[in-house]
């Protein structure tokens, strides 16, 4: 059984990371180290197996980079601090890389069952197809499938094909951490048997700030790498600019003027039958918070190829 070194960088060791450190604890693997990384010293103490690493005021991807040079594991294990795992996670998540053309494996992370409201609602957006496109299986249980890439909340790899996070992006680092893993020829496997459950914001202003945040990072990623495939990002956003466009000449245009209106009312409907649940309060909340989600995207990722990308030490989370 080779040995796991499970990453979790953090600002500090709160209610949140104390809850993920004591499910790791609890996995059905026997051999792996569990390495916390953050902000200051901690005075609290922990099973042998746990590590506390001070990195001083860092962003994640930094502090990966930290747990990546001191881990002794065969394997990386990266969980977010305010995730906590199945008891199989790593039993089920080693077993796949049998497959020596796997470079990463990773699964979903589900909202979890103690979540508020708003992170109830953030959840349910995320795992709409319609909201999220393919990246929606990262928020539900899908099929097993090899993917374009996946959030390092929940992703295992190997030490020997391990790429550095690139500390310059705040939450794009995992998406350029997935496509330097492939441009070694190996691939991103998503495996619905690898589970965390992972907390989302704790408020929808947050949830939306979250959004821009995504969508300007994967721009200035896309502008400092780019590649045709990476255009796939950007078109949410034009389709914003398409309808703006259309909304200022429709005044002057009849014709503008219906296909507007037509695809107003497409979009709309689809978006409110795949937010209808049981209670129309909370669908409500899903469809306002399914739209709020797409403009901050698009215009977050907007912003970004319009703005030249600010390097900043620490998360500004």
């Amino acid at each position: 059984m080779e040995k796991v070194s499970i990453i979790i960088p953090c600002k500090k060791i709160d209610e949140f990371t104390e809850r993920c450190i004591k499910e790791c604890l609890k996995l059905e693997y026997d051999n792996y180290e569990i390495i916390v990384l953050p902000d200051d010293k901690e005075s609290k103490k922990y099973n042998w197996r746990v590590k506390i690493i001070p990195t001083g005021k860092q962003k994640p991807a930094y502090k990966r980079n930290k747990g990546m040079e001191v881990g002794k594991g065969y394997f990386f294990a990266f969980i977010d601090s305010d995730a906590y795992p199945k008891k199989d996670w790593l039993k089920n998540s080693i077993k796949y890389f049998e497959n020596k053309k796997i470079g990463i494996v990773g699964g979903p992370n589900l909202t979890p069952p103690e979540a508020n409201f708003a992170e109830k609602i953030s959840g349910h957006v995320l795992s709409n197809f319609l909201v999220s496109g393919d990246a929606s299986i990262r928020y539900k249980i899908s099929r097993n499938q090899f993917t374009r890439e996946l959030p390092s909340c929940n992703y295992i790899v190997r030490k020997e094909t391990a790429p550095k996070f690139d500390d310059k992006y705040l939450t794009a680092e995992d998406s350029k951490f997935c496509f330097d893993v492939q441009a070694k020829e190996l691939k991103v496997f998503y495996a619905k048997d690898v589970i965390v459950f992972h907390h989302r914001r704790d408020s929808l202003k947050k949830h939306l700030k979250q959004m821009f945040i995504y969508g300007r990072d994967i721009a200035w990623l896309s502008k400092s790498e780019f590649s045709l495939r990476k255009l796939y990002y950007g078109l949410l956003s034009l389709g914003i600019l398409g309808f703006f466009g259309m909304l200022i000449l429709s005044p002057f245009s009849k014709i503008i003027a219906t296909i507007l209106i037509s695809l107003m009312v497409i979009y709309l409907g689809f978006m409110g039958i795949s937010s209808l649940k049981k209670n129309f309060g909370f669908s409500l909340w899903i469809f306002l918070i399914s739209i709020g989600t797409h403009l901050e995207y698009g215009i977050g990722w907007l912003y970004g190829m319009l703005v030249k990308q600010e390097i900043k030490q620490f998360s500004e989370r």
